[in-house]
């Protein structure tokens, strides 16, 4: 039997019903994962893990500062200000007595590219030296650490806010060039003289572009999802560092395993592999048929297992019981729904399809819109409200006409109507001496959640050493931004993108300390969907200059669009027949939706290798149900075809149907036969009905098709040379006969005596005539 399904709302969850999570996906590929020990169990709770962030590698020629720690956040009058850090020193030699110095710029920094022009150390006076500490000796590639008090007297400012451009260096001693040196900022803030920005934060939360997760191997499938969902990977680093704070999160559905149970290649539910079908082979036909060859083929023994042998999952005895879904992707699943329960988010379509790719190909594309309706198991997998109203493009962009196809794509999905749209504030901006709010409208009237692209590039990464001068430059960003209008309401959006990595503890740090800043108010991002009494949303407007994509060129195109489709169609066709056809038609379903995906734009090797493995699956499945051909004599008026139909796969095909159609009508077909039924890996004879009208060749096209008459499989040419032998013939061949010797008879009787028999002597005549006695006189 099989054990496939489509998960229903409301149900996820172990207590309340198994869950139905795929476990093997059908596909031929080539694997590189390593296996795990076992293929169920529980798995632990995502647990907070240690700090992942590297080593700071040393240089060959100058002295590395790496700051750990500012305080406090923010520098009020009359607060001194404490500078911790480690200095590495260089390969090449040792730092003798080194005096680390914090100096403090003498510009103002009042706009965003003098911000930049600190920081890249384009600005070449460091300014005043406001504090310093000496150092040990540090042999070379070494490191120690320093902390340095600045005194705040030192750091007295008559603005009520300001971003204090410091910079810490390392001098060696009698040396009076510095020979290393880091650039960052203070955060000044005396006096409340503004209106606070309302700050929003997006991050996704999505799969990885691993082709490894759809695997038919359970140990391979279960690292990959271990490795992508699990703890440590990429995503618990993200949720576990977001614990807490007010980020709002875009989930996608599929981070909760496939909404479909799939089975494993070479099993089937049914038992034995007898030819059943519904149509029984009569054995004494009406005429008198001769076939060459006279036997059918076998099914080829190399017909593709993959594809064709979609069975359900049995237990080790082998009685086509489901074994159940994969516990280990279900157990990291339910972990993962757990940590995010409770939390702020937003609900990207099933598989963060690529809405901005497929909506400029085809917003009309039923599977896309699909996917977006697909949205609600967030809200479901959460048990809490999701909006899946949102649109997020991966690029972030808004070229000409894309609102009107995001909106026909929603419209036409279960959620009928896009709310918003996440964009790059530069791909709907003009030149402006200020930075819009994050409330903007669009030219067709949706709002837009217009990201502040700087802001979004400060989120800490992985790869930083410690999170402090993203921090400290966050905070600088902001105030300046809070400088071009203090006392307008306003809002900024922050997002990660799709493949953000950050250290756990490093992003808890900074979001922490940039929430708490009197000048930046967080919220939800949904809140920005909607005007607030002191703000409203900033019209769209035609920027100069179109901002470069967010993400790499997609993945999709018209002709893959299109092909997918053509794909889907065909197996949906295919899974009519199938006892098992709803797990196939889910299954297959659930991988082109994988590669509708917009994370593959980030692996597009990865989508080829899953492409093309979905391909050559649904044509081998299709290959696999079959009619053989042959070449038949029919010596009569009426007779039986025998048509052999091969089930070449690992699955029982039922209620098929044989459309046998002549090229000409030397042959007609009496009936077609019935629904059919085939066990797997076998082949079912079908009797055919046909009369010969007229002598000669006919070539009969023998089709399988569903009961709605859709073709499927591979149609095959069956060649009849017809020689018809009437039964008028024989009456009037036999009446003909009959009239001879009727003829004969009677000429007998009616003509009497023979000459013959009038010759008296007939010796003497035969003697005479010997002796030429009767020659002829003339």
């Amino acid at each position: 039997m099989t054990s496939g399904r489509w998960r229903r709302p409301g149900t996820r969850g172990r207590r309340e019903r198994p869950r139905v999570v795929a476990a093997v996906f059908v596909v031929l590929l080539v694997l590189l994962g390593v296996p795990v020990g076992g293929s169920a169990g529980a798995v632990a709770p995502l647990q907070p893990v240690p700090s992942l962030t590297p080593a700071v590698k040393p240089d060959r020629t100058r002295a590395l500062v790496t700051l750990t720690k500012v305080t406090p956040t923010v520098v009020a009058p009359g607060t001194d200000v404490t500078v911790t850090g480690v200095v590495t020193a260089p390969l090449t030699g040792p730092l003798t007595a080194p005096t680390v110095q914090v100096r403090l710029g003498s510009r103002d920094i009042t706009t965003r590219p003098a911000l930049d022009d600190w920081a890249s150390g384009r600005t070449t006076n460091s300014g005043r030296r406001v504090a310093e500490t000496t150092l040990a000796d540090i042999a070379a590639g070494d490191e120690a650490p320093f902390s340095v008090v600045v005194p705040a007297a030192e750091l007295r400012n008559p603005d009520a806010f300001a971003a204090l451009p410091i910079s810490v260096e390392v001098v060696q001693q009698g040396a009076s060039a510095a020979i290393g040196m880091t650039r960052t900022f203070l955060a000044w803030n005396s006096r409340k003289e503004f209106e606070p920005i309302q700050v929003a934060t997006l991050m996704p939360v999505t799969l990885d572009p691993v082709v490894e997760l759809f695997s038919q191997e359970q140990a391979v499938r279960d690292a990959a999802w271990s490795k992508v969902i699990g703890p440590g990977s990429r995503l618990g680093r993200l949720v576990e560092g977001t614990k807490g704070s007010p980020v709002t999160l875009a989930v996608d559905p599929a981070v909760f395993g496939p909404a479909v149970e799939a089975v494993r290649p070479g099993t089937s539910g049914s038992t034995g592999s007898t030819v059943t079908p519904t149509t029984t082979p009569t054995t004494t036909p009406t005429g008198t048929t001769s076939s060459a060859p006279s036997t059918t083929p076998a099914p080829p023994s190399g017909t593709p297992s993959a594809t064709p042998s979609v069975g359900a999952t049995t237990d080790a005895g082998g009685t086509g019981q489901a074994a159940g879904p994969d516990a280990v992707v279900s157990d990291l699943a339910d972990q993962l729904a757990a940590d995010l329960r409770g939390r702020p988010v937003i609900a990207l379509p099933y598989a963060d399809a690529d809405v901005a790719a497929s909506g400029a190909i085809n917003p009309a594309d039923p599977p896309v819109r699909a996917l977006v309706g697909r949205s609600s198991l967030v809200a479901e997998e959460l048990g809490s409200a999701a909006r899946g109203d949102i649109a997020w493009p991966v690029d972030g962009l808004l070229p000409n006409g894309r609102e009107k196809q995001l909106k026909a794509i929603w419209a036409g999905s279960t959620v009928k109507k896009v709310a918003g749209i996440v964009v790059d504030q530069r791909a709907i901006t003009a030149d402006s001496p200020y930075t819009p709010t994050a409330r903007r409208v669009a030219a067709g009237g949706t709002r837009l959640l217009g990201y502040d692209a700087r802001l979004s590039a400060l989120l800490p990464r992985r790869s930083d050493p410690t999170p402090v001068l993203s921090t400290q430059r966050y905070l600088a960003e902001s105030l300046v931004l809070l400088g071009e209008r203090a006392g307008t309401p306003r809002s900024a959006l922050v997002v990660a993108p799709r493949t953000y990595d950050t250290d756990p503890r490093a992003l808890s740090t900074f979001l922490e300390a940039t929430s708490n800043v009197p000048w930046l108010e967080p919220v939800d991002a949904t809140s920005l969907l909607t005007d607030r009494s002191s703000e409203r949303a900033v019209a769209q407007q035609r920027p100069a200059q179109a901002p470069p994509s967010a993400a790499p060129a997609p993945t999709l195109t018209t002709a893959r669009l299109a092909q997918m489709a053509t794909q889907r169609s065909t197996m949906l066709s295919v899974s009519e027949v199938l006892a098992n056809g709803d797990v196939v038609a889910a299954t297959y379903g659930e991988l082109l939706d994988e590669l509708t995906s917009a994370r593959w734009r980030w692996n597009r090797a990865g989508w080829t290798t899953l492409g093309t493995s979905v391909s050559a699956d649904i044509t081998a499945a299709t290959r696999a149900i079959r009619v053989v051909p042959r070449s038949v004599n029919l010596f009569a008026e009426r007779g039986t075809l025998q048509v052999t139909v091969v089930n070449g796969l690992d699955d029982v095909v039922e209620n098929i149907r044989l459309l046998l159609v002549p090229n000409n009508p030397r042959i007609q077909i009496v009936e077609q036969p019935g629904p059919i039924t085939i066990q797997p890996g076998s082949r079912a004879i079908v009797p055919v009905q046909v009369a010969a009208v007229a002598a000669g060749k006919v070539e009969i096209m023998a089709y399988l098709t569903t009961a709605d008459g859709t073709v499927i499989g591979t149609p095959a040419a069956i060649r009849v040379q017809a020689n018809p032998l009437d039964s008028t013939i024989y009456w009037a061949g036999g009446t003909l006969i009959g009239i001879v010797l009727l003829a004969g008879i009677a000429r007998t009787v009616l003509r009497g005596t023979s000459r013959i028999d009038e010759i008296e002597d007939i010796e003497a005549v035969t003697a005479a005539h010997a002796a030429g006695e009767d020659l002829d006189p003339r």
